[in-house]
């Protein structure tokens, strides 16, 4: 009896080492599909690689990002709440501090992104671009002295940083006399108006923080890309 729990003993670790290897085998596949902006197949990859008992604080920031480029918001935020948890890295924190802003920012609840903002500039002061967003968010928020000071900060710290042209831009609109809400609307890209009849633009571009740089170059044309293979794919 003895011989036959000690065998039990030794096959259990060994079932779970190989579960997990395989485990890391769908996370590596899903960091390629992710790197392709295939996020329906990362996503996919991402949850086997979970099932298989695999976990990482990159696989639920990589896995909540797919999730955004999916528009799936919630699932982001559960994932970012899970990789936050998972890692003791300052840096690390703060990105995901930020991208959970930055995903409250994308279901128009300002006032709560702006918190978890201040929150991941509290984690990484490095992060200066989280002035640049809340200037956003206050914009929407119709509140234009705190639009003002806010990129304002994020020009004192930035004055030439990725946004600086644009904000400057964007001051002066909001400084000249003849300003109003009503006029102006933030706009991605800058880019002027299809129409006369639509509000002039006002200067911004809205970026997500991910380790590699991808998600910040997410187009609206990269969408077809969720679907262009099937799901099944992974299992193979």
């Amino acid at each position: 009896m003895r011989r036959l729990i000690v065998f039990f003993f030794i096959l259990v670790p060994f079932a779970l080492f190989c579960q997990t290897g395989e485990g890391e085998s769908f996370y590596k596949k899903g960091r390629e599909y992710y790197l392709e902006k295939k996020f329906l197949l990362a996503i996919g990859s991402f949850r086997k690689a979970l099932e298989l008992g695999y976990q990482d604080a990159n696989l639920f920031f990589y896995l909540g990002n797919s999730y955004v480029a999916n528009e799936n918001y919630d699932k982001a935020l559960e994932q970012y709440k899970y990789a936050e948890e998972a890692s003791s890295s300052a840096d690390f924190q703060g990105m995901v501090q930020f991208n959970r802003a930055y995903v409250s920012y994308l279901k128009k609840e300002y006032l709560k992104s702006i918190d978890f903002f201040n929150q991941a500039y509290e984690v990484n002061n490095k992060l200066n671009e989280v002035y640049w967003l809340k200037g956003n968010a206050f914009y929407l928020l119709r509140n234009k002295d705190s639009t003002i000071k806010e990129w304002e900060t994020y020009l004192t710290l930035a004055p030439n940083g990725r946004e600086s042209g644009n904000i400057r831009k964007a001051l002066d609109i909001l400084k000249s006399s003849n300003f109003n809400f009503d006029r102006y609307q933030l706009v991605p890209d800058g880019s002027a108006p299809k129409t006369n009849t639509e509000k002039p633009p006002l200067p911004n571009v809205q970026p997500l923080i991910d380790i590699e740089g991808v998600l910040s170059d997410v187009k609206p044309s990269d969408k077809g890309k969720l679907s262009d293979q099937a799901l099944e794919d992974i299992e193979k």
